[in-house]
Order: C-alpha cells, then structure tokens, then sequence
C-alpha cells in the first residue's frame, strides 16, 4: 500500500458516499451532494476511484470505444447485468440539467442509436455531474479515475464471486476480498455502518462495500493498477481517459 491520501466513492442515497484512507488505514467518510465539496475538502487527494462511467461516448466512434471497455469489465466480472451502458454525454447533460426520462432517452438516442434503461437514466444526473466537473477542472481527470466494485473485488479475491452483494454471503465474500489488503476489514466496514446512522436517506450496505472495496484498490500505488482495456488508451471527444482502474496479482483477462 502507499502512503497516500485516497477515496473510494459511490452514488449512495442521492448522496455522494466517499471513504477516506490516508497510508492504507481508514481515517473517516465524506458524504457530500456534489463531487466538487469531496474534491475542495480538507484532504489533498492522490487519488479518487469513483464507481461511475468517466469518458462518454457523444458518437459512433466514441461508442465504440465505450463499448469496449464495458464488455471488458463484464468479462472479467462474470456479471454481465453489473456493468450497464453509458448514457451518452447529451443524455447526461439533460438528466443533470433535470429533463424527464422521455427526453433524455430522446437524446441519447440522437447522440448514439441506443436506448435508455430506467436504471441509466436514475443515476444519468450524477454521471453528468461527474462529468461536468471533470471537464471544468483538468487536473482531477487524472486524479478521479472510473472503477467498479465488481471489477476490484474480482482482483482482490483472485476468483470470480459467487454472490451477489445484496446478501449477507455477498458482503462476506467481497470482505474476505479485503483481507490481506487492509486491517481488520469487518470492524472497519461495521464502524462505518455505525457512524451513518444518522444520515438522511436510505444507504443501501452494499454501497458501503462497494465504496470501501474501491478505497483499497485506490491506496495501491498507480503503477501498481491495472486498468481495462488492457493496452489500449482512449479518451473520449473531451479528451477526457476512458479507463477503469483495478488490482490484481495477476492481470484479469
């Protein structure tokens, strides 16, 4: 592990959840409605892994690179359903700015031929956020990097998981993931279960793991990450990296 300030983040109850580790050890939770609030916090950050699609296609040739990307991820996690489509960056736009489903659907079907699932358009408005803020702050693109928990866990563990993470054998898989990876990761995961009993809205658990989950893979040292496609470099029309970061011993394929 490095001696880095680092984040795990995930779209948790209409609320941004960010898990803070600072020389591989837990040290608190952000819970924050913008990205921008996490990023002007007191911790200089390293590094940000944040488990929603950054570099959005706007067209036929961006999709394509989108694409494959995500069906890397779908391979290496057994999971095809986990890894959704990315909304196009119009359709992001539309849901951040606050359009209803119809229209942005509409638009991502005039940016890219595809339609749009109800669970793309539920956290359409966050992407386009992610986005946004990206765009407006050059620097963070190379600190904030797109991961996914079931990419990371399948790393950590070295085998594919067999349960899903809405249940209790699924949070015990993914934190027998983390053992060897951080301390006492029970304790760390029910302490922080603990210290959200006070915050407004439903937080699933599994947003907990999955946060935690890509906060252990971040606190790795970059060049120690590998990150799908594997040899491939893409950026999208923003110049923006599409890229998904994870830690493996050996490299998933």
């Amino acid at each position: 592990m490095s001696g880095e300030t680092v984040a795990g983040v995930d779209w948790a109850g209409g609320k941004w959840l960010a898990i803070v580790l600072k020389d591989g050890a837990r040290e608190e939770y952000l819970r924050e409605e913008h990205l921008s609030s996490i990023w002007e916090s007191d911790w200089d950050f390293d590094r940000i892994l944040i488990d929603v699609p950054i570099g959005l296609p706007h067209d036929e040739e961006t999709l394509d690179k989108r694409e494959i990307l995500d069906s890397a991820a779908r391979s290496v996690t057994g999971r095809p359903g986990s890894v959704f489509p990315a909304p196009s960056r119009g359709a992001c736009e539309a849901a951040k700015d606050g359009d209803d489903y119809e229209t942005v659907a509409e638009q991502n079907q005039d940016d890219i031929g595809k339609g749009l699932s109800k669970q793309s358009y539920n956290i359409a408005a966050a992407i386009g956020e992610v986005d946004a803020f990206l765009r407006e702050n050059g620097a963070a693109s190379e600190v904030v990097i797109e991961s996914h928990p079931e990419v990371c866990f399948r790393g950590l563990l070295g085998e594919q998981l067999t349960h899903s993470k809405k249940t209790a054998q699924g949070i015990g898989e993914r934190l027998k993931a983390l053992d060897g990876h951080l301390d006492n990761p029970s304790v760390v995961f029910g302490e922080i279960c603990r210290d959200l009993d006070h915050e407004s809205g439903e937080i699933d658990v599994d947003d907990v793991i999955d946060a935690l989950g890509l906060a252990v893979v971040a606190a790795y040292p970059e060049e120690d990450l590998n990150f799908l496609p594997h040899d491939k470099e893409y950026r999208d029309g923003a110049k923006i990296p599409m890229r998904m970061a994870y830690w493996s011993e050996d490299r998933l394929s």
